[in-house]
């Protein structure tokens, strides 16, 4: 005869997950690699998200597979939110916007804005429990379980103390604006920080995130959401899970390492020139690299040091 307690564990069920990957036409070389190293590095995971805009679908369509599905932004998003051409960029960028969503009070959004919204959305079309980011110009360079992300049924939240300053322009608005669409008092500075990549959320909380927000403003969450373009989806998340439900009764364990080492700004290019392998330039705990687009790294040297990484 087992034990109660014995019972007990053998009674909890795991957690399933998820990653899910926003990206565009510009990224797809780069998604294309990110899905080669989580087919390669990656384990314990049901699915793959990639969520990208319905006209780029065709780019994405051979990377489906088994495991691997594209969410297309129609499944997503409201029909009143539509890229268009941007036409200041002579149609060189995409913005969303059209009629209703003026007349919603929204302001015309960047790709970048509808990436963060797609983020939300994808908890209303999966069923998985756990939901982990991971961005189109980040790659896996070492082996990653998911399961690794669960400890004693709680699941890890990137959250630096601290993180937010006072003096931090850019921050405030996105913490101020989190606070108030959850109709909480004004952020206390200094703040914890949840943005990184690799982040994790738990989806019954999206959910129950997105009611909140829109009992709280008597609109749509889209709308509530977007209606000033100054927003942190992770911070949105972060203040949910720890301002209003607490971590420890959110299921959530705090974690201020990156998983990921990420190239941030120009200044990086010339460290990364002196890369000799990403197993180099890893703490023990890291598992992915980041390489932002704008830093003016070539793919092919990307590319070759993954490779590298692969067959070591």
């Amino acid at each position: 005869m087992r034990a109660a307690g014995e019972a007990g564990e053998l009674a909890r069920v795991s957690p399933s997950f998820a990653l899910a990957t926003p990206s565009y036409r510009g990224d797809v070389e780069r998604c294309r690699l990110l899905c080669a190293s989580i087919d390669r590095f990656v384990s314990s995971h049901a699915v793959h998200y990639l969520l990208v805009e319905d006209r780029d679908v065709p780019l994405f369509r051979d990377l489906e597979g088994p495991r691997r599905r594209i969410l297309p932004e129609s499944a997503l998003l409201p029909n009143w939110l539509k890229p268009r051409p941007d036409p200041v960029s002579l149609g060189r960028r995409r913005v969303w916007t059209g009629a209703r969503a003026l007349a919603r009070g929204l302001p015309p959004l960047r790709g970048w804005h509808a990436q963060q919204l797609r983020k939300f959305a994808v908890a209303r079309a999966c069923s998985e429990d756990v939901i982990l980011f991971a961005d189109s110009d980040m790659l896996f360079v070492r082996p990653f379980d998911l399961a690794s992300l669960e400890k004693d049924g709680a699941i890890r939240l990137y959250r630096k103390p601290d993180g937010i300053h006072a003096d931090m322009a850019r921050h405030r608005p996105w913490c101020e604006n989190a606070a108030r669409l959850l109709g909480l008092g004004e952020p206390s500075y200094p703040g914890p920080d949840y943005i990184n990549n690799m982040v994790s959320w738990r989806r019954d909380h999206v959910l129950s995130l997105l009611d909140r927000i829109e009992r709280e403003s008597g609109r749509d969450w889209v709308t509530a959401i977007a209606r000033d373009r100054r927003f942190s989806e992770y911070i949105i998340y972060g203040y949910y899970a720890e301002r209003v439900l607490g971590l420890e009764a959110a299921g959530h364990w705090p974690d201020d390492r990156e998983l990921c080492k990420v190239y941030w700004f120009s200044e990086d290019a010339a460290g990364f020139d002196r890369i000799a392998s990403f197993e180099s330039i890893l703490e023990p705990w890291q598992v992915a690299v980041g390489v932002q687009s704008f830093i003016g790294q070539p793919l092919e040297r990307i590319r070759a040091l993954f490779e590298q990484q692969a067959s070591a």
